[in-house]
């Protein structure tokens, strides 16, 4: 009798030592943060979790460096959110990120469902130093990775990756970034011969580079970025809204009345230009920086109240054009 209470209480002693065991594995290969909603923060007597419309964002962190931080930006039913997290607080070994985004499923804009559009974008700055020369363009564009979905439920999480190995969002914006954002190597031997033309030339060239160097004002003039919304198959719209996102920023406007834009107008088309501070906390907005743009709104249903597109700056003293829609 006594050696066969033995060897249950040994059993048991090891079923919970593996339980344990696992469960402290599971911590250490992957953490999970929440990012409610603002109207969910307001909501001091918050719904049920049937309510909510949750999207997770499966962050890998295999390759990462832990340091600096990460911050997270994303656009959801016509919801923004915004969280930084430093890399040093989490543990070493952490090889994945689970964010969760939890919002109503209906707000004043929209009612989720499926196939709605959102993004999200994960930026790893290395670099807490927050006050950065716009005109140093070393290590300007840090790693990054962003990604589009679909909702695939409004009953059950949506998942979505970022920092895949596949992903070629980064490769792209820095491959643009190298080709137009360094500055034009000239080569004196190129010049002509003339001697008075070489030294109108080479005087020009002095000028452009001081006039560029030295031009502070330039540096800090916000980029601006217009969001085009073509309406012709939503001649009877009533409200929708815009959103953009550049390098972490993101502003929005809220078109109340959208029959009286198209009155004013003379048209079917709505624009809203969005202006971004030139530097952020993650250094200064670059060439080769990419934009999101979300058009949301009920009317806009079938077949999405939300649509969303993307695209690169382009442009650092003009406007960047995206048709969203």
């Amino acid at each position: 009798m006594i050696r066969n209470l033995g060897i249950i209480f040994l059993g048991i002693v090891f079923l919970v030592t593996i339980n344990l065991t696992f469960s402290f594995i599971g911590t250490i290969m992957a953490q999970e943060f929440e990012i409610p909603s603002k109207t969910t923060n307001d909501n001091k007597q918050g719904k049920h979790e049937d309510d909510k419309l949750v999207v997770v964002a499966q962050i890998n962190l295999k390759n990462t460096e832990k340091s600096g931080f990460l911050k997270i930006v994303g656009v959801i039913n016509g919801e923004d959110f915004v969280k930084t997290i430093p890399l040093d607080t989490l543990k070493e070994t952490t090889k994945k990120l689970k964010v969760k985004f939890s919002m109503d499923k209906e707000n004043e804009i929209v009612s989720a469902g499926k196939p709605d559009e959102f993004f999200v974008c994960a930026y790893h700055f290395k670099n807490t130093d927050t006050k950065i020369n716009s005109n140093d363009k070393q290590g300007a564009i840090e790693y990054f990775d962003c990604n589009e979905g679909d909702i695939k439920s409004t009953t059950s999480p949506t998942q979505i990756s970022l920092f895949k190995t596949t992903s070629q969002v980064y490769n792209k914006t820095s491959t643009y970034y190298n080709m137009y954002s360094k500055p034009q190597v000239v080569s004196f031997a190129t010049l002509a011969n003339e001697t008075t033309k070489a030294s109108k030339d080479v005087s020009n060239l002095k000028m452009n580079i001081a006039k560029n160097g030295d031009d502070e004002d330039s540096n800090n003039k916000p980029v601006k970025v217009k969001i085009i919304v073509p309406m012709e198959d939503r001649k009877d719209a009533k409200k929708i809204k815009v959103m953009a996102m550049l390098k972490g920023q993101i502003k929005s406007a809220i078109i109340d009345d959208v029959q009286t834009e198209f009155d004013k107008t003379g048209g079917y088309t709505i624009e809203r230009t969005f202006a971004f501070d030139r530097n952020t906390d993650m250094g200064p907005i670059q060439m080769g920086d990419r934009f999101h743009a979300c058009v949301i709104g009920q009317d806009l249903n079938p077949p999405e109240g939300s649509e969303c597109e993307k695209r690169l700056i382009k442009h650092l003293d003009k406007t960047n054009a995206l048709a969203a829609r």
